[in-house]
């Protein structure tokens, strides 16, 4: 019996052995994909994520980072992401955040990786749909209520899908009330901003009634300036803080 102990303890202890050297390696490699991923090498990264994730399926930081890596290597083949080498990388990246999130359904990094896809593969309802999961999951990250009202501006724009008037109008009301979101959680948000400035202006060119439109477009200038004034003091500030 004792023998018998001693023997499962032994193949116990070499599993647990081999398992901790399998976690090392791939924490080794984690730290070789984020080198290369610094460098720009996101083919070489994409590697070295693979590699720690198949090592350690738990490690859900190489697996957000293999993801990104798809993602950045879509981007670099076409930034538009219309080519189909560009959706290649695309579509692995989806699928790399989607199994991100089967094992942890409230990963915001997973969720703000998607909606960010969506909306450069101007897939407008899902990147919506990503970025309103990841306003519940972060409510106090000005970040994504900006997105959605950058995404409505982007969707009023959009020349291969026009709009209707009564949509634009919906679209620049839903973004308004966005962008009033984000800058309620961060008032000095210069991008939140600059989107306040160009939603108005759209408001301001389907309004029917003069008056109304002037009225946006003052508004719209307010912003405008406030923008460049916040830019000025975000370049002012980075000047004088102490790099390292």
């Amino acid at each position: 019996m004792t023998k018998k102990f001693l023997s499962l303890l032994g193949l116990a202890l070499l599993l647990l052995a081999a398992t901790s050297c399998q976690k090392l390696q791939a924490r080794d490699n984690l730290s070789k994909g984020i080198k290369a991923f610094k460098d720009a090498k996101y083919d070489r990264a994409a590697e070295y994520f693979s590699t720690a994730n198949k090592l350690d399926p738990d490690l859900t930081n190489a697996e957000l980072y293999l993801a990104t890596a798809y993602a950045q290597q879509a981007q670099f083949l076409d930034p538009s992401m219309t080519t189909e080498d560009s959706q290649k990388f695309a579509n692995n990246a989806i699928t790399t955040f989607e199994s991100v999130l089967k094992k942890d359904t409230k990963n915001a990094s997973a969720v703000a990786g998607l909606a960010g896809l969506y909306q450069n593969l101007k897939n407008f309802e899902k990147s919506k749909e990503y970025y309103v999961k990841q306003t519940e999951l972060e409510p106090s990250n000005a970040v994504p209520y900006y997105a959605i009202a950058s995404t409505d501006w982007i969707r009023i724009r959009d020349k291969t899908h026009p709009l209707t008037d009564e949509e634009k109008a919906s679209a620049a009301e839903e973004g308004l009330s966005y962008v009033d979101k984000a800058l309620e959680r961060n008032p000095s948000y210069q991008d939140a901003m600059t989107y306040k400035n160009l939603l108005l202006r759209e408001k301001a060119a389907i309004t029917k009634d003069p008056a109304e439109a002037k009225r946006l477009v003052e508004e719209a200038n307010i912003w405008f300036q406030k923008a460049l004034d916040q830019r000025q003091k975000d370049s002012e500030k980075k000047a004088t803080t102490p790099t390292g």
